[in-house]
């Protein structure tokens, strides 16, 4: 009885931790340029929820390589997706902008 409830608790676990976990990650799909997409978690109430968490996980990606995250394009709909470039902190201007003075 004992190993049942045992094999059961396990089971359960594995499930839970499995539903946890979101698809997608971050690719890289170009020269310093990126993609993250999620389908949304339990917890995500509205796809400004899932946008947020895929703002910070860019930027968290970003930060670890000493860049700062420039947002290229984002779709959203059922599922989201954002597309951003790591660029050095020096060179971290919108495009199409004028480069800042120093």
């Amino acid at each position: 009885m004992q190993k049942l409830i045992a094999v059961t608790l396990v089971i359960s676990l594995g499930l839970i931790a499995g539903c946890a976990t979101r698809p997608g990650g971050i690719v890289e799909i170009g020269t310093d340029t990126y993609k993250v997409d999620s389908a949304g978690r339990f917890a995500d109430y509205s796809s400004s929820a899932i946008k947020s968490r895929l703002y910070e996980d860019a930027y968290k990606h970003c930060a670890a390589r000493n860049r700062l995250m420039v947002p290229v394009n984002s779709a959203s709909s059922n599922a989201s997706e954002l597309q951003f470039r790591c660029l050095p902190r020096n060179q971290a201007h919108l495009p199409n902008a004028p480069a800042p003075t120093l």
